[in-house]
């Protein structure tokens, strides 16, 4: 559609700022984040407390409550992922989202989300919109319909071009709203029964460190 002038200012300073903020924000490869995550698919549902410590090379993500069945821990590294639970259950695999799906029965994208809890896209294909200051609002995404409800601000020590820690606040997503699009997922739960193809998530991220 064509723009006004004033309208392509806007879109062109909004860019800008979403240049900047993609740029800081992808310096971020390493944190210690807890919060909630809950499912639903069809009538059934659940939610977990959720820990996710990341390293620049593995990754350690905890699941506790009913979603998990009790606690479900996976570790990951860039060669494969290992998960355990509470009722000694032992799987390893390559992907962290095949063996969540394997063990509690529910397609949960953690291959993605490592971007999309950044606030980033995980594919260069995205269709994005932006808020004014330059934030993704929205997006389609390898199958999802990825929503920012709402976002906050957390201070991170980044290293700059020389490698000097500097103090830096960021907008960071407070809730992560995912949404399968229409034919990507099939949702069967743990007995087998078809639930039908829409699947919600909801992350509300409690802290950053």
């Amino acid at each position: 559609p064509l723009q006004s002038i004033d309208e392509q200012a806007n879109a062109a300073e909004t860019r800008m700022k979403w240049q900047a903020h993609r740029d800081a924000v992808s310096r971020i490869d390493r944190w210690r984040v807890t919060g909630k995550i809950a499912v639903k698919a069809g009538d059934k549902g659940g939610h977990a407390t959720l820990r996710w410590n990341k390293s620049a090379q593995s990754q350690k993500i905890e699941l506790y409550g009913p979603l998990g069945g009790g606690r479900v821990e996976i570790e990951a590294t860039a060669t494969g992922a290992a998960l355990k639970d509470t009722r000694g259950a032992a799987l390893s695999g390559k992907s962290v989202a095949k063996l969540i799906e394997q063990r509690l029965g529910w397609p949960l994208p953690f291959d993605q989300l490592p971007d999309w809890l950044r606030g980033l896209p995980a594919s260069e294909q995205a269709k994005i919109q932006w808020d004014e200051q330059g934030r993704i609002s929205r997006m389609d995404d390898q199958g999802w319909q990825v929503s920012y409800p709402s976002y906050q601000d957390i201070d991170f020590q980044l290293a700059d071009d020389s490698g000097d820690p500097v103090n830096t606040t960021l907008s960071m997503p407070r809730m992560i709203e995912l949404n399968a699009l229409p034919g990507t997922l099939k949702v069967y739960d743990k007995k087998g029964e078809y639930l039908g193809e829409n699947f919600f998530i909801r992350l509300i991220v409690k802290s950053w460190q």
